[in-house]
């Protein structure tokens, strides 16, 4: 792991405050509020990127870990009903293995896309083959399409080897479901300006871009999360990418994340 000198203010050698970087900026910018202003202004900007963050986890869209007990309750409970592991495991789309660690008591936390896909089944889902209704999957998969990528390459990474989704609008699996999820946590994208105004302020100071790059890995290895891209497509970046170079970014100004 790269080790990195701190002055006495907390920030990185070299690299501006989030005061300095913020003096600039009128009041009502996130980044004043991040420099410790706590004018009306700034905390409105504040709140409304909490706020948005709050509306993500709220889709769906945020793929962290969570305590495991309550999806161990509901698989146990679909046990007592004699669904078996093996079928629980099919119809979420989870692997046998995670879920018996899981349910063992080794595993505490799970990712969140997986908690839902485990309480999404139930007893009637299991025997009629895991059908649910497929409209929230084909949002996700609109939005997708949206940000830039095409159908056949969704359906490509989907495991479809003709390259065209086969399931319908009216309903999917469970198992599919899941996997779009995974996917979409995976590849949904966002406005790409934000986080290359924090690449360029990182440059201006003096990192080049394959340091840049190999911090955003090192800060994904430590949070157990999928390897940055910084390929932006159609004005978008993925969002993962962006959310780490934030953190990135207020870790090297000394500003808590």
């Amino acid at each position: 792991m790269m080790q990195v000198e701190r002055v006495e203010s907390g920030s990185l050698r070299g690299l501006k405050s989030a005061a300095e970087l913020s003096k600039d900026r009128p009041h009502g910018d996130r980044l004043r509020y991040m420099a410790g202003c706590r004018c009306d202004a700034c905390r409105r900007a504040n709140s409304a990127y909490e706020n948005a963050r709050q509306q993500a986890r709220k889709r769906g869209e945020w793929n962290g870990l969570v305590p495991a007990e309550k999806a161990r309750a509901h698989v146990l409970a679909l046990r007592e009903k004699g669904i078996g592991r093996r079928q629980v495991a099919d119809a979420a789309g989870v692997s046998e293995t995670s879920l018996s660690l899981m349910l063992s008591g080794r595993r505490t936390k799970i990712r969140a896309m997986a908690e839902r896909a485990l309480l999404a089944v139930t007893e009637a889902a299991v025997a009629d083959g895991a059908y649910i209704d497929a409209g929230p999957t084909w949002k996700l998969l609109d939005e997708l399409v949206a940000t830039g990528y095409t159908k056949a390459e969704i359906a490509i990474a989907l495991g479809y080897s003709r390259g065209a989704l086969q399931f319908s609008r009216e309903q999917c699996t469970a198992a599919n479901a899941y996997q779009v999820e995974r996917l979409y946590a995976r590849w949904r994208r966002v406005p790409a300006g934000p986080s290359l105004a924090l690449i360029a302020e990182l440059r201006e100071e003096g990192y080049r871009p394959d340091r840049i790059e190999r911090m955003l890995r090192e800060l994904a290895d430590r949070l157990h999360q999928d390897t940055p891209n910084l390929d932006t497509r159609s004005g978008f970046i993925h969002a993962g990418t962006a959310e780490l170079l934030e953190r990135l970014h207020l870790s090297v100004t000394g500003e808590p994340t």
